[in-house]
């Protein structure tokens, strides 16, 4: 079981790492020209973002050099990312709910680094040294925390998609599974936790040894079967994510600097100019009364440059 489990944890980060990546260079390379919704304010526009402004509103504002704050644009990153500030103003009886789970998230996320450089230090020094106790500690408690906040935030938000109008009829099948595995990677988190003493227990030793093993490639340190079954169930998860809705947690910066705060002006943007002109050589796919009603083949822009009239309904029942 336990030589399973290391075989299975290469897997997890192996197949993790490939799928995220083919999931970015997907977006990066099929997503098209996202439509200007003008999604002010905008953070990378300095003082004038504090009343949504835009370097649009100036006067011959093609003639001026402009100042891009690139650390508006982090800060403002950083307060959704970790906060979820959006949701906070926006929807607060979602974010009571959605807050501990993504702070167990990062938990979690957080403990596994600090996991991976004592490792490191591990592998160099040949042995733990005297702080590992402490640090052990401290990744207990991060633990303890993150798996609550899992469990605790998960249950929330399952019972906010069936009981929420809105969310309800936006809601699939695959949103339960993924946030319900998330709950029960949490519980038997905390059964494990529990198992082997809380918080002066050895749950973040086990975890160090297997971090230590699967860099090392020494699949004889022991695990308990339960901490076994806990990170099968992760296995589960990090395969999972980058395939399901769950890969917003790969793609928010794209969803941020492309489509909220995306604000170039297309005559200084090649990139935008070259979507554009692939974009009206689309053919349409589709006839109305007022557009296009012969349904002949042709581009948007041959629709655009044909000099065809709409057409006005003819009858009550076309209008």
């Amino acid at each position: 079981m336990t030589t399973l489990v290391y075989l299975l944890g290469y897997l997890g980060v192996l197949g993790f790492a490939v799928t995220s990546i083919m999931k970015i260079m997907k977006y990066v390379k099929s997503t098209p020209l996202h439509v200007r919704w003008e999604l002010y304010p905008v953070p990378h526009e300095g003082e004038r973002a504090k009343h949504g402004g835009s370097y649009l509103e100036e006067f011959e504002w093609w003639k001026e050099k402009r100042h891009i704050d690139h650390l508006g644009d982090l800060k403002a990153l950083i307060m959704e990312v970790f906060f979820l500030e959006a949701t906070f103003h926006h929807n607060k009886p979602l974010w009571i709910r959605t807050y501990p789970f993504h702070f167990g998230l990062y938990m979690l996320m957080g403990g596994a680094i600090l996991l991976f450089l004592m490792a490191i230090i591990r592998l160099a020094t040949g042995d733990q040294n005297a702080f590992f106790g402490f640090l052990y500690w401290v990744l207990n408690l991060m633990a303890v925390v993150g798996m609550l906040g899992l469990v605790g935030g998960g249950i929330g938000l399952i019972q906010r998609r069936l009981t929420d109008k809105g969310l309800k009829m936006v809601s699939t099948p695959e949103h339960f599974f993924d946030i319900g595995a998330f709950v029960l990677f949490g519980l038997t988190g905390l059964a494990v936790w529990f198992s082997n003493g809380g918080l002066n227990g050895t749950f973040s030793k086990i975890a160090g040894d297997y971090v230590y093993g699967l860099l090392t490639f020494n699949t004889s340190l022991a695990l308990t079967g339960g901490f076994c079954l806990h990170m099968i169930i992760g296995v589960v998860l990090m395969l999972i994510i980058p395939l399901t809705f769950m890969s917003h947690i790969l793609l928010k910066y794209f969803f941020y600097h492309d489509v909220r705060w995306e604000d170039v002006a297309t005559p200084e943007s090649k990139k935008n100019q070259d979507a554009i002109l692939k974009g009206l050589q689309f053919h349409l796919t589709w006839k109305a009364p007022h557009l296009n009603p012969e349904g002949k083949s042709m581009t948007w822009v041959e629709m655009a440059t044909s000099g065809y009239e709409c057409q006005k309904p003819k009858t009550e029942e076309d209008k």
